[in-house]
C-alpha cells in the first residue's frame, strides 16, 4: 500500500509540476518575447499602453485590461486560432459560425460577411428588396448622373459581381439560392425601366469568360486576371458608345504569367495564407504600355488610400475620372492606354444605408470628360433607405 501510495504522490506531483508550467508559460513567452507574432485580419484593440509606477500609467493599464485587451493579444492565440481554421477547413469542410469566411466544394473559399453585410444570406435570394429600397438605389445615381450632366460631363456604372454570384455551384448547400430573382437582378430590371443611368453590370461578361477558364480566385474574394481582364474590355466598350474611336486592347496584346503564391484574402482573414497556396496570374504586355503614372497628392475623408493618376502624352484622348473599389486593381493598368489623364479614388463602401463617396469637389477641380463608379454587388445593393444629401462632397 505504501509503495501504491508512493507511486501516487509521484505522478500526482508531476501533474501539478506540468500544469504550473502549462499556466505560466504563456506569461513567460510573452515576457521573454518567445511567442510568435502571428497576424489576423480582425479589428484589436491598440497597444498596451506603457506601464510605469504612477497613478495615471496604471489607470491605463488597467483600463486596457478592463477593456479585454487580453481577450485579442494572449500568447500564442493566433497560432492556436490558425490551426483551429486549418483543421477545420481541411478536415471538416467548415468554419465556426460567427467566422467571415464560408468553406465551399473543392476547397473554395467564400466571403460570408463583410462588416454588416451577410453576403451569402443575401445570395439566397430569400428576402427581395422592396420598391422604397430599389427606388432610393436609382434616385441617388440618377441625381449623380443630372449633376455630372449638367456639366457635360458622361457618367458610367460598374458592377463587379461577387464570387458567390459568378461560381455559386461551389457554395455550400445550406446557401444555395431559394427566391426566383435575385437583389442584383431586380436592380437591373428596376434601373433599366425607371432610369436613364448606364450601369454595366458584369456578370454576364465574367459567366461568359467562365466557359473556358476560371475567373476568380478559389481563396480570394476577387476576380484573376482571366476574370479581370474581359472587364476592362467591356469598360471601354460601353465607354466606347460615347467616345467613338476609343477601342479595347486585344488579350493577343498579353501574355498570361502564372506562378504560385500564398492564398488570397479570405484566407488571410482567418490566417491560413501561409498554409495553402494558389495559382495567380498576371496579363504581362508584350510591348510595354504608354501610360505613366502620377501623384495627385489629394487625400481626404472617405478615401481608402491617396488617389492616384496617369497620364498619356496623347491630349486628343479624353480625361476620367474613376471612384472604385478593391476590384479595380486588377484593370487599372489596362485604361491608363485609353485617357490623357485618369485619377482613381480607392474610396471606402457605403454602409448602413450610406452611400460611398462622391467627391463633387475633385470632380470639379480635374474636369473629366467622364466619371466612372465601379463599385462591388454587395455595396451597390441596397441594404438600407436613408435619404443622402447629393449636395454634399461625400455622401
Amino acid at each position: 500500500m505504501n509503495h501504491v501510495f508512493s507511486g501516487r504522490r509521484v505522478v500526482a506531483a508531476w501533474c501539478s509540476a506540468l500544469f504550473c508550467l502549462a499556466i505560466c508559460f504563456p506569461v513567460t513567452a510573452q515576457l521573454l518575447s518567445l511567442a510568435p507574432q502571428g497576424k489576423l485580419a480582425e479589428a484589436t484593440s491598440s497597444p498596451f499602453p506603457e506601464v510605469a509606477w504612477t497613478l495615471p500609467s496604471l489607470k491605463a493599464a488597467g483600463k486596457s485590461l478592463a477593456s479585454g485587451w487580453l481577450d485579442k493579444n494572449f500568447p500564442f492565440r493566433s497560432t492556436l486560432i490558425r490551426w483551429y481554421n486549418y483543421s477545420s477547413a481541411t478536415l471538416f469542410g467548415s468554419m465556426s459560425a460567427n467566422s467571415p469566411v464560408a468553406v465551399g466544394k473543392d476547397g473554395w473559399l467564400y466571403l460570408a460577411r463583410d462588416r454588416s453585410i451577410d453576403v451569402l444570406e443575401e445570395h439566397r435570394a430569400v428576402k427581395p428588396l422592396s420598391d422604397e429600397q430599389l427606388g432610393h438605389l436609382a434616385t441617388v445615381y440618377e441625381e449623380r448622373r443630372a449633376w455630372l450632366a449638367e456639366r457635360g460631363i458622361r457618367y458610367l456604372v460598374v458592377v463587379a459581381p461577387n464570387k458567390d454570384t459568378i461560381y455559386p455551384e461551389n457554395l455550400p448547400d445550406a446557401f444555395s439560392q431559394v427566391g426566383e430573382l435575385t437583389r442584383m437582378d431586380q436592380v437591373m430590371a428596376y434601373l433599366e425601366a425607371k432610369s436613364s443611368v448606364n450601369v454595366l453590370d458584369l456578370r454576364g461578361v465574367l459567366l461568359e469568360a467562365k466557359k473556358s477558364v476560371q475567373v476568380f480566385y478559389s481563396t480570394d474574394s476577387h476576380w484573376n486576371a482571366n476574370g479581370a481582364f474581359p472587364s476592362y474590355q467591356a469598360i471601354i466598350d460601353r465607354l466606347a458608345k460615347d467616345f467613338p474611336g476609343m477601342k479595347p486592347m486585344p488579350a493577343s496584346n498579353f501574355f498570361s504569367q502564372g506562378f504560385t503564391f500564398l492564398g488570397g484574402d479570405l484566407s488571410y482573414m482567418v490566417g491560413i495564407e501561409e498554409l495553402i497556396t494558389e495559382q495567380k496570374f498576371f496579363m504581362m504586355p508584350k510591348t510595354p504600355l504608354r501610360a505613366r503614372g502620377v501623384s495627385t497628392g489629394v487625400f481626404k475623408p472617405g478615401y481608402t488610400q491617396a488617389a492616384q493618376a496617369s497620364v498619356m502624352e496623347d491630349k486628343s484622348l479624353p480625361r476620367a475620372l474613376f471612384f472604385h473599389d478593391s476590384y479595380f486593381w486588377e484593370i487599372l493598368g489596362f485604361l491608363g492606354e485609353h485617357f490623357s489623364r485618369a485619377v482613381y479614388v480607392w474610396v471606402k463602401p457605403g454602409l448602413g444605408g450610406k452611400q460611398s463617396l462622391f467627391d463633387k469637389e475633385l470632380i470639379e477641380a480635374e474636369k473629366p470628360d467622364v466619371v466612372v463608379e465601379q463599385i462591388a454587388e454587395r455595396f451597390f445593393i441596397p441594404v438600407a433607405v436613408k435619404k443622402a444629401t447629393v449636395g454634399e462632397g461625400a455622401q
